[in-house]
């Protein structure tokens, strides 16, 4: 059964965090383990999106679409801090 589309726009909802490793899609208004709930995950250095086996089919366009943003971008510098450092995209891949 289709979940429902929640009643906030899923763009307030849906937050994209910066870590060391790649980009974590978070839901903002569900907390899991004193977070927010882990969506999907797309790495630096293989640029492999991977949802987590609940993730919200309402979250996954809007996932898709930011994750083939930067996956369109392999081998570029990507600022991963506020600081300056960065990450080749992709560096991973063979």
């Amino acid at each position: 059964m289709a979940q429902p589309i929640p009643t906030d726009s899923i763009e307030e909802r849906l937050f994209v965090g910066k870590y060391p490793c790649g980009l974590v899609y978070a839901d903002r208004a569900t907390e899991e383990h004193g977070d927010y709930k882990r969506l999907a995950f797309l790495s630096y250095s293989t640029l492999e999106l991977s949802f987590q086996s609940d993730c919200p089919d309402f979250f996954k366009a809007d996932i898709l679409e930011d994750a083939q943003r930067l996956q369109s971008q392999k081998g570029q510098e990507y600022q991963i801090s506020s600081s300056g450092q960065t990450i080749t995209l992709g560096h991973g891949i063979e």
